[in-house]
């Protein structure tokens, strides 16, 4: 994965890389796709292949097969010989795994953040952006407050001073990103951030490494119920055989 995201541009409402254009074609096809992929403009679970994906982004099948196996190893895509190419579903045991990967991570990393001292005035720009008065239908609310939230976390973790575990975090913020874009309304983009922010910012900037770390760990905790209880309200859940959730259990033999 790259060292740092490519910057987004938002112009109504519509989300766009800046300068992907003089990019290298092989770069440019893997950007393109994963930020439809983040943004849900390529759907979880949808079937698509090498020339749809090379129609769509006006490529040729060069640049798009050197950018699938990324990737398919970063988790966003999966590829085999019987179902194909599509996009990664995601699961609620996906959700889960992706949470508990960043209890054990972005806590530390604000911890050790707060030892070192961090720009205050790059996470004090981000972090107004996640606590404005956007109006619940601002067409683009939602993308400037979800990546913002997703910049100051990585703000956070870079300032770690530790480019190994910056670089794990910037991965898990982007899976992050895919489940929020997934339930998050207007109305919950605007309501949903607060001041925990601030919150961290301030223990951050005091280089008071405990608390920074315990406010992370809390900020982290009401944002993982609050995606749950996102992701259980969703209409398509109403469709799911309850059996089928427990697959191991349904294809056990009974006991003699």
């Amino acid at each position: 994965m790259p060292n740092q995201d490519t910057k987004l541009r938002v112009v109504n409402g519509s989300v766009g890389l800046e300068g992907v254009e003089s990019l290298p074609l092989n770069e440019r096809a893997y950007e393109l796709i994963r930020l439809d992929i983040l943004t849900f403009r390529l759907k979880p679970g949808e079937k698509t292949s090498e020339r749809l994906l090379a129609t769509r982004y006006r490529l040729g099948m060069a640049p798009i097969r050197a950018a699938l196996p990324r990737l398919v190893q970063e988790g966003f895509i999966e590829k085999t010989a019987e179902r194909g190419t599509f996009v990664a579903p995601l699961t609620l045991r996906g959700v889960r795994d992706t949470y508990q990967m960043r209890y054990m991570l972005e806590p530390h990393a604000a911890e050790l953040a707060a030892a070192r001292g961090v720009d205050a005035s790059r996470l004090d720009r981000l972090r107004k952006v996640c606590e404005s008065e956007w109006a619940p239908d601002e067409d683009d609310a939602i993308i400037h407050i979800l990546l913002a939230n997703r910049d100051f976390n990585l703000a956070i973790a870079e300032a770690s001073g530790n480019a190994l575990l910056a670089a794990t975090i910037r991965h898990l913020q982007n899976l992050s990103l895919r489940i929020l874009f997934l339930g998050t309304t207007q109305h919950d983009a605007v309501n949903f951030w607060g001041a925990g922010p601030g919150k961290i910012r301030d223990a951050i900037v005091a280089r008071n490494g405990p608390l920074a770390r315990e406010l992370y760990a809390a900020d982290l905790a009401e944002g993982e119920r609050w995606a749950m209880r996102v992701i259980m309200a969703l209409p398509e859940l109403e469709s799911v055989n309850l059996a089928d959730l427990n697959s191991a259990r349904s294809r056990r033999t009974p006991a003699e």
